[in-house]
């Protein structure tokens, strides 16, 4: 980056953050702090007003404004892409109103040129959710979570796993939103089993926010596509490319073999996950490692065939 544009950059993140330190600078752009303090000179010589707080650190002064944001034509592009894919992927409601709304702003303040290329490339493509629901952002159970992480508040759940087919309560210390497969996962310390666990939004009957705080120590260290078993498994080579374009989300790595199958391996949160999407690839895949899935996934075949015996 130049240094033009990282002043302008700096500016910016003035305007977005607000009070800054030069170490924080140093670390975004990785130049030396010596760098930074020369760099808040040369904004100060043209006329910024910056505020030094001694022993806090810089900010722009109050009710100074920058001037109006010019876009690239590429950054133009990526934004209409976000937005239209935002778009297409999100059910009618506040933030598919507002998104439309964001989308009008930001063609008024484009060059003709830029937004024209930026309007050519969005008219001939499309974005659907199909199979899959479109994502709610404005799901009320998705706004009160989203509330309860903010103030790190204790959420008791009532949860509905697929794994038992159970419900079960249980006060949990929430951390994150993920969005994994169109589907809003929750990252959240559960007392109940004294460890990280993932609930998915769809399957929690009912929750409470509850008074109580807690410290936002617990941080996962874990994709919440991942558990700690990996599985292996065999596929014959008339299905490998198959597999590679449905790939399950936990799909780590694979290596050839001498007769062109594949052995790929996977470390799902939970061997309910693979065991499931494995099915659909019948006779040519089998599954490895670990022995207990193995022997899992021939009493589920098993009792599928005794049902269409």
């Amino acid at each position: 980056m130049n240094r033009v544009d990282r002043l302008m950059a700096y500016l910016l993140m003035f305007q977005s953050r607000g009070l800054l330190r030069a170490q924080d600078f140093a670390e975004h752009f990785e130049i030396s702090e010596r760098t930074v303090y020369r760099d808040i000179q040369a904004l100060s010589e043209v006329g910024v007003p910056i505020s030094a707080m001694p022993g806090e650190g810089y900010r722009l002064m109050e009710g100074y404004y920058l001037p109006p944001i010019s876009f690239t034509a590429e950054e133009a592009r990526a934004l209409f892409l976000a937005v239209s894919m935002l778009d297409g992927f999100t059910e009618d409601g506040p933030t598919k109103t507002a998104v439309t709304t964001a989308l009008d702003k930001i063609r008024t303040i484009l060059p003709i040129r830029t937004r024209r290329q930026a309007e050519a490339l969005t008219a001939v493509m499309q974005f659907y959710a199909y199979p899959a629901p479109p994502i709610n952002f404005d799901n009320p159970t998705f706004i009160a979570l989203q509330g309860a992480i903010h103030e790190n508040r204790v959420v008791h759940l009532h949860y509905h796993a697929q794994s038992s087919n159970t419900v079960t309560e249980r006060d949990i210390e929430p951390i994150e939103f993920v969005l994994l497969d169109k589907v809003w996962i929750l990252q959240a310390y559960c007392r109940l089993r004294q460890g990280l666990r993932v609930f998915r939004l769809d399957r929690i009957d009912a929750f409470r926010v509850t008074s109580e705080t807690f410290d936002p120590i617990h941080k996962s260290e874990n994709s919440p596509t991942s558990g700690t078993i990996k599985a292996t498994v065999r596929f014959q080579k008339e299905v490998v490319r198959w597999v590679r374009e449905r790939q399950h989300f936990s799909f780590q790595s694979e290596r050839p073999c001498t007769n062109g199958d594949v052995i790929m391996t996977y470390a799902p949160p939970s061997h309910t996950k693979l065991l499931t999407w494995l099915l659909q690839w019948g006779n040519q895949m089998e599954l490895l490692e670990p022995k207990d899935w193995r022997q899992q996934l021939y009493t589920i075949t098993l009792a599928m065939s005794e049902n269409h015996h």
